[in-house]
């Protein structure tokens, strides 16, 4: 027997959205009430779209730059794509190609061959392979060796050049001989070589490890579109934002007059338009795991359920690396009547999701960002090969030791392949034990040579904290030396990140080689640099104010 007061309450929210998407069935009646409910029974006197006239108007991108302070540089869409203008930094013959210029020669110079791996040898090098250091002391460098055919090609450089090789090893050949093998093998090399990227052309920012880069038409100056942090490998029109400047001289843009049918928007598992309709036993709404709080893909249910039929597309063709605007789209129906719609992709509340966010607004409290009414067509590469990483810094936090560490995992050798920093450091030859008869002060335990420390720096703001990279001296030979990275991605000199940079998951940068056919067939292979994300907070094993206590007997 219950007491007086007590009262069951029933839960109004539940646990699952199978019985809201459930199509239960009653009488007739109920069936007729469940169509007038969906409105089956209301007419509409409207007509079904039948072709649209839309209007716009386009502006080539021909420049780009860096950053907001460098200048701007000519772009063609035809020559490279838009993944190989940003990544592509040093530039410059390959290890590789140093070796096979090398190799060309050696077959081309027969038994003076001496003389020019003397003169033109390559530099030691730390290399993985042995093979690979045999090689390279039986071929001339071929960057080198650039320099020393150039000056033998030309006819008041070539005897004191001729002169210096004979010093080095006995030629039999004369300048006149070796002019012509040198201008065919000029010729070749030139043709190989990659340019050098200028410093003002690389778009890595070493201060947060991803690039950045501007684009704009010189026929729309008053539009720029940035990105700040492009790091993942595809550069698409999402990765921008528009920045809208004054302007000294009006847009002088391309108009285009298009017709197109347009036809019903449809996406996999898309309801069926009429309520008893069957549907397609492919896709179960229902079968979607949600929870009570899982609002983002409750509200993709609720969109792919309720928004069936009421989206058309149609095509519309633009040039490929463009701003592309619509300035007008008349839709004409079957009865022949004509609705104009508002020009598209401007959004007056707010932000648009298919669009491109204005930066240069100035914000009032609880205000959207708005949209630009531009959108770029970029010139991007649907996919492309990556080879194996030469080089994998990680960026990782230590609370152990209250420090932030760059590790340099791999680095490229002098012959372009990768060196495990850890595998030789592990594989060094241990210090002989010392036996203690007292405990020993240490003040710092070992760290591993690839190792780098982060450490926090404080701003004039009192606020601000950048991450500097410092150098740990180490014991070499008894001797503190300064160790500096000997990678390519942690700079040599000066260098700092921003404290956000190092996330408490870490980051890891990497760099390998990409290879890529772009629209005309040409295949163009370039050096990329990547920031992903790390795998967690690492441990350098590093302490301060240590004693080592006695060996056991």
């Amino acid at each position: 027997m219950g007491r007086a007061d007590m009262q069951y309450d029933f839960p109004t929210r539940g646990r699952s959205i199978e019985d809201g998407l459930a199509a239960r069935i009653r009488d007739p009646l109920w069936l007729l009430a469940r169509q007038w409910q969906f409105g089956e029974y209301v007419h509409e006197n409207v007509g079904s779209p039948a072709w649209v006239e839309v209007v716009s108007e386009h502006h080539r991108i021909d420049q780009w730059r860096r950053d907001d302070v460098a200048p701007w540089h000519p772009y063609q869409v035809s020559a490279e794509p838009l993944e190989r203008m940003v990544e592509e930094h040093q530039g410059g013959p390959t290890p590789r190609l140093r070796l096979d210029g090398g190799v060309r020669w050696a077959r081309a110079v027969g038994a003076d061959l001496p003389a020019f791996v003397s003169r033109c040898g390559f530099p030691d090098a730390d290399l993985v392979d042995p093979l690979d250091r045999r090689l390279r002391r039986a071929v001339p460098d071929g960057a080198v060796l650039a320099d020393t055919l150039r000056r033998l090609a030309d006819p008041a450089a070539a005897e004191a050049e001729l002169a210096a090789l004979r010093l080095a090893a006995p030629i039999a050949a004369t300048a006149e001989a070796l002019a012509g093998p040198a201008g065919a093998w000029l010729a070749w090399w030139d043709a190989q070589v990659p340019r050098m990227i200028a410093e003002d052309e690389d778009c890595w920012d070493e201060h947060r490890m991803e690039h950045t880069v501007a684009l704009r038409a010189s026929s729309l100056p008053s539009v720029e579109l940035r990105s700040a942090g492009y790091a993942d490998g595809r550069l698409d029109w999402s990765s921008f934002d528009a920045v809208t400047l004054p302007a000294d001289r009006d847009p002088t843009p391309q108009v285009h007059r298009q017709f197109a049918i347009p036809a019903p928007a449809r996406f996999g598992g898309m309801p069926a338009p009429r309520l008893w309709e069957m549907e397609d036993a492919r896709f179960d709404p229902g079968a979607i795991d949600a929870g009570p709080i899982d609002l983002g893909r409750l509200m993709l249910v609720g969109y792919a359920t309720v928004y069936g039929n009421d989206w058309f597309a149609l095509p519309v063709r633009v040039p490929v690396g463009s701003l592309n605007r619509v300035t007008a789209c008349t839709v004409h129906d079957v009865f022949d009547r004509t609705r104009t719609l508002p020009e598209l992709t401007v959004d007056v509340d707010g932000w648009n999701l298919f669009g491109h966010t204005r930066l240069e607004v100035d914000l009032l409290p609880g205000q959207e960002r708005p949209t630009s009414p531009w959108l770029l067509h970029a010139p991007v590469l649907p996919g492309a090969l990556e080879g194996p990483p030469t080089d994998i810094v990680m960026l990782v936090r230590d609370e152990m030791a209250n420090l932030s560490w760059a590790v340099e995992a791999v680095i490229a050798d002098g012959h372009g392949r990768a060196l495990d920093r850890f595998e030789r450091w592990a594989a060094r030859e241990p210090e002989p034990p010392v036996a203690r008869e007292h405990p020993q002060y240490v003040v710092a335990t070992e760290v591993p040579d690839h190792w780098f420390p982060l450490a926090p720096e404080q701003l004039a703001d009192l606020e601000s904290i950048r991450l500097r990279l410092v150098p740990l001296s180490r014991l070499v030979d008894g001797e503190p030396v300064a160790q500096r990275p000997g990678g390519t991605l942690l700079p040599a000199g000066d260098a700092w990140l921003y404290e956000e940079e190092v996330p408490r998951a870490g980051a890891q940068v990497v760099r390998g080689w990409r290879a890529a056919t772009w629209y005309d067939g040409r295949r163009h292979v370039w050096q990329a640099r990547r920031k992903r994300t790390g795998r967690g907070e690492g441990s350098s094993g590093l302490r301060f104010d240590h004693v080592i206590g006695t060996d056991p007997a």
